[in-house]
């Protein structure tokens, strides 16, 4: 009988979620930078289990500003879609180790220490998710009311929330407000129901923000499922 591959870093959920990944799968990217950070999808290569993982990272002209970010010891966000029979945003964090040229442009980091995960069940298409709660006259005080933010504008958002009996479905026009922690503090987004959609199990909202724009600005810059 094979020995079970395993990883000492991760725990087996977290391992099996990233051994979803295959080469070739397309990632998000997300580099630490001074003032704010930048974002850039590229194709994940493979990994050396608890040791490294690698990206492609392009030589050309376009991509300079990307690579002089790459810096060793610089924080990456990694965020991926797993395609599967309920779909699944996974993100963690690594460090840069090296950065090549030769024989291609490929990014070395470490390998992640722990990973997280968002199920997306028929959301698997959509571009990938921030989580949320949310606070509205319909739903009872003592419910947390989770959804996940599928597509994001300046102007307004669509959320993403499973249909259950506790939870009433919002009328357009309503008023609700939307949770998420940023840096450990809880961030208030207020905003106004314009439509919504049931699609299988789930809710979709189409959502027209009410607050300052400053801190729509702050989510698009900070866009990731890791705190």
């Amino acid at each position: 009988m094979a020995e079970k591959i395993q990883s000492s870093l991760l725990s087996e959920e977290g391992f099996e979620s990233l051994r979803t990944l295959v080469p070739g799968d397309t990632v998000d990217l997300q580099i630490a930078m001074p003032a704010a950070p930048k974002r850039v999808r590229t194709d994940y290569i493979g990994m050396l289990i608890d040791e490294c993982l690698l990206f492609h990272i392009p030589t050309s002209a376009k991509w300079i500003t990307v690579r002089d970010a790459l810096t060793v010891g610089n924080d990456v966000v990694v965020r991926s879609v797993l395609e599967g029979d309920t779909g699944q945003v996974i993100a963690f964090k690594v460090k840069v180790l090296k950065l090549l040229s030769k024989p291609s442009g490929l990014l070395v980091t470490s390998f992640p220490k722990r990973i997280e995960s968002i199920g997306l069940r028929s959301v698997k298409r959509a571009q990938l998710g921030v989580s949320v709660t949310l606070d509205a006259d319909v739903y009872p005080s003592d419910e947390n009311v989770s959804g996940i933010i599928i597509d994001l504008s300046l102007k307004g958002c669509k959320v993403a929330l499973q249909a259950k009996p506790n939870w009433p479905v919002m009328l357009d026009e309503a008023e609700v407000t939307l949770n998420y922690s940023l840096d450990g503090k809880e961030v208030a987004l207020s905003a106004k129901v314009k439509n919504h959609k049931l699609e299988s199990n789930m809710v979709y909202y189409g959502l027209a923000f009410t607050c300052d724009e400053k801190l729509i600005k702050t989510l698009l810059s900070r866009h990731t499922l890791l705190s």
